[in-house]
C-alpha cells in the first residue's frame, strides 16, 4: 500500500509489522511493554512506528493493560489564579509521563464534585487528583481512594489517610505576621475563606499562634469565601469599626484584592493608612495597585508534586504513604509599611 492510501485511513499496527518484518504480536508487546523483546527486534519496529508515524490507539491498549493511560482531576474554582498554575504544575507533569488529564471544575460545590468523581470511574481513569470542594464528602472520597490511586491536593478531608500535598499554611501565615508586627503593626486582622476548608481553618491557626507567640491580640478574625467579593466585604466591616485595624491579613490574593478595594472605596491610602497581606502570590498580585505583600505558595509546584505522588502510587501501589508539605517564602512589595501615626490616620480623606 503506498503512503498517500495509508494516511487516508491511517496507520496501524499490521503496517508498523509489515515494515519492521515482525508480527504484529511483536508490535503489541513493544508498544505495551508486556513482555521482552529483543533489542536489535525493538530497535525495528520502533523505527518503522517512528517513520509511519504510527500511535498506538490506547483505547485497545488499555483493554490488554487494564490501563486507560488517563488521570482525572477535580478542582474548586478554575478561574483562581492559584488553581490555574496547580492544574499546569500537574497536567506538565502528568502529559511528561505520557497520561492523559481529564478536569472537573466542581465551583467549591460538593454535588457537583460527586458527579465529577462518579464520572472518572466510569471512564475507568487510572488514578485522581482531588482538591476538595468545601463540605466535599469525605466518605466518598476514602471510599475511592481503596478502589484506586488519589492524590488530594490543597486541601484535606477528614479521616484521609492517602497520599497528600499541600503548603505549609501555618508556618506561611507565621511569615505573614512576623512581617507586620516587624513593621511596628498591633492591631492586625484576619480576613478569611470558609472555615469548612482544611486551608482556611490552618490559615487561621497559624495567624492566631503567631500573634500568641508574639503576645499581640488579633483585633479582629473574620471568615466567609476565598473571593474577592468576600474579601472586600469582610475588610469593608473591619475598616467601619472601632478600633479599626492598621493592617489585613487575607487567607488568599483575592481576599487581598477585595481589601484593596475596600480601603479604596472607603477613602484610606495603602499602605499610608492600611497595610494589606495576601496569600498564594497569584500573578495578580504584582499587577495590583499598590503592588500585593504576599506569601508565596507556588500552585505549579503543588500541582506537579501531586502528580509525581500519583505517578509513583501507579507504579507501586502498596508504597508507604506519602505527604508532601511545599514550604512558602514572603514576596515583599508595596501593600505593607510600617503604621501611620495616629495623627495622620483619618476616614475618608
Amino acid at each position: 500500500m503506498d503512503a498517500s492510501a495509508r494516511a487516508k485511513r491511517g496507520t496501524t499496527i499490521k503496517d508498523v509489522a509489515d515494515a519492521a518484518g515482525v508480527s504484529v504480536g511483536t508490535v503489541s508487546h513493544v508498544v505495551s511493554g508486556a513482555r521482552q523483546v529483543r533489542p536489535a527486534t525493538r530497535d525495528r519496529v520502533n523505527a518503522a512506528i517512528a517513520e509511519l508515524g504510527f500511535r498506538p490507539n490506547r483505547v485497545a491498549r488499555s483493554l490488554t493493560r487494564s490501563r486507560t493511560s488517563t488521570v482525572g482531576m477535580v478542582i474548586p474554582d478554575v478561574a483562581n489564579p492559584f488553581f490555574a498554575q496547580l492544574i499546569r504544575g500537574a497536567s506538565d507533569a502528568l502529559e511528561a509521563s505520557d497520561y492523559v488529564v481529564v478536569f472537573g471544575n466542581s465551583d467549591n460545590l460538593a454535588t457537583k464534585e460527586r458527579r465529577y468523581l462518579v464520572e472518572f470511574i466510569e471512564r475507568r481513569v487510572d488514578g485522581m487528583i482531588i482538591a476538595p470542594a468545601a463540605n466535599a464528602d469525605a466518605d466518598q472520597i476514602r471510599d475511592l481512594g481503596e478502589q484506586l490511586p488519589v492524590v488530594l491536593v490543597d486541601r484535606v478531608t477528614p479521616g484521609w489517610l492517602g497520599d497528600l500535598v499541600v503548603g505549609d499554611d501555618q508556618a506561611g501565615m507565621a511569615l505573614a505576621v512576623d512581617h507586620l508586627i516587624g513593621q511596628g503593626h498591633r492591631r492586625i486582622a484576619l480576613i478569611n475563606g470558609e472555615e469548612e476548608l482544611s486551608t482556611a481553618r490552618a490559615r487561621r491557626l497559624g495567624f492566631e499562634q503567631a500573634l500568641r507567640a508574639r503576645d499581640v491580640a488579633a483585633v479582629a478574625v473574620s471568615d466567609g469565601a476565598f473571593s474577592i467579593e468576600s474579601g472586600r466585604e469582610q475588610a469593608m466591616a473591619m475598616l467601619a469599626a472601632d478600633p479599626r485595624p492598621t493592617a489585613i491579613c487575607a487567607g488568599n490574593d483575592l481576599l487581598a484584592l477585595g481589601g484593596l478595594q475596600a480601603a479604596h472605596e472607603l477613602g484610606f491610602s495603602v499602605p499610608g493608612q492600611l497595610s494589606v497581606m495576601g496569600y498564594d502570590d497569584i500573578a495578580y498580585a504584582k499587577l495590583a495597585s499598590p503592588r500585593l505583600t504576599s506569601v508565596s505558595q507556588p500552585g505549579y509546584a503543588i500541582g506537579a508534586a501531586a502528580a509525581r505522588l500519583l505517578i509513583e502510587r501507579l507504579r507501586d501501589p502498596s508504597g508507604a504513604r506519602q505527604e508532601v508539605a511545599i514550604r512558602p517564602s514572603l514576596i515583599l512589595r508595596e501593600s505593607t509599611a510600617p503604621p501611620a501615626r495616629p495623627s495622620a490616620v483619618s476616614l475618608g480623606q
